[in-house]
């Protein structure tokens, strides 16, 4: 695996599943695809086999990115990361308002130090060999309640 060259403009990101969270150097030019590929390098370079129970995929292909609804209150949930490809009216490939609009962090909106949910495509099947996509994003997030153990 490559070592980038540390600079300014490297966005680090932050990958969150179950109770795991992992923190990855990015380039602003780098592909969704890419950041893909070395989230899944960089879980296996640790031995791991899995994370909560849900086995890592063989390719980077079956993760799924997630970005919060609303960045002040997580507590909204997570919306998945996706470039839906549509037919306007014109017959012409586009995306729709809400997507993201290329395949890098900055396309995304994302920023240095945001966080991102992933999930393993492919964990739940419905039977039939197709994936089922609940909206369901296993992250919990840190709590610091005055009720949990502060004196």
């Amino acid at each position: 695996m490559a070592k980038d060259t540390p600079n300014p403009q490297h966005l680090t990101l932050r990958f969150k599943k179950h109770k795991t969270t992992i923190l990855l150097f990015v380039s602003p030019r780098d592909t969704i695809d890419s950041i893909k590929q070395k989230l899944l390098d960089t879980i296996k370079a640790t031995g791991v086999s899995q994370i909560n129970g849900d086995p890592l995929p063989s390719k980077s292909e079956d993760l799924m990115f997630g970005v919060l609804i609303d960045k002040n209150d997580p507590s909204q949930g997570w919306v998945g990361l996706e470039i839906p490809e549509v037919e306007d009216d014109a017959g012409k490939r586009g995306n729709t308002k809400n997507s993201v609009l290329n395949k890098t962090p900055l396309g995304a909106g994302l920023k240095d130090g945001s966080v991102l949910a992933f999930k393993f495509r492919g964990v739940e099947s419905s039977g039939d060999g197709m994936d089922i996509d609940d909206g369901h994003w296993d992250v919990i997030m840190p709590s610091f309640d005055d009720e949990d153990g502060a004196q």
